[in-house]
């Protein structure tokens, strides 16, 4: 039993070690002999856990989608919140927090990283999809929503999220934000089936996400 613990610590300690590097030095320039340096281990002790540098930073983006998971699971259950707030501040919760994020999710993004992406969004909509559907739910129980297809509506939201704001799919200049993001709203509006304008005060906080 001691050796599968120190075997996690292990395996931990490279996703720490690469992640950082990864950041400072770049995902392309960063080879597994600069993370073997920094851990102290022998070779074969990395690729016990790992096959390939790409298997650390896909082990890496599940790790980023499982830590906005899990503040959205503490913002979902905070009760002194409204609920149709808690669902948005959830849903922008998936935004990573760490130093040096914007560097793993332009790596993400890459055209080439086509497979990364779509490791992230699978994952994401895997783990994020049940962990909002309960307070969905709610908002329907209590007239709040009206909607036929609660998970889907879901599933469409966090999609489209990720699409417009997180990816940088379709190179906006920033002025085109404010609408974009209002359109965003206005459109979860209507997927959620809740009033006009409901949404409205998110408009500022999206805002200085972009």
């Amino acid at each position: 039993m001691k050796s599968v613990k120190e075997g996690e610590v292990r395996k931990k300690e490279i996703l720490v070690v690469a992640r950082e590097l990864f950041i400072t030095k770049g995902y392309e320039q960063t080879s597994v002999n600069d993370i073997l340096k920094i851990v102290d281990i022998a070779k074969g002790t990395f690729y016990y856990y790992f096959a390939s540098k790409e298997e650390v930073l896909e082990a890496i983006i599940l790790d980023i989608v499982e830590e906005g998971a899990r503040r959205a699971e503490m913002i979902l259950k905070d009760k002194s919140i409204p609920l149709v707030n808690r669902i948005m501040m959830a849903i922008m919760a998936q935004a990573p927090e760490f130093e040096g994020s914007d560097e793993i999710k332009e790596e993400i993004h890459k055209v080439e990283n086509v497979k990364l992406e779509q490791l992230y969004l699978r994952a994401m909509l895997k783990r994020m999809t049940p962990v909002l559907n309960e307070t969905v739910l709610e908002g329907i129980d209590q007239d709040i929503f009206h909607m036929a297809y609660p998970t889907e509506c879901i599933e469409s939201i966090l999609l489209l999220g990720h699409m417009m704001f997180d990816c940088d799919v379709f190179e906006w200049e920033k002025e085109d934000y404010p609408k974009k993001i209002q359109a965003f709203l206005s459109n979860a509006e209507k997927m959620l089936g809740t009033k006009e304008g409901e949404l409205k005060s998110f408009l500022q906080m999206f805002g200085q996400m972009s």
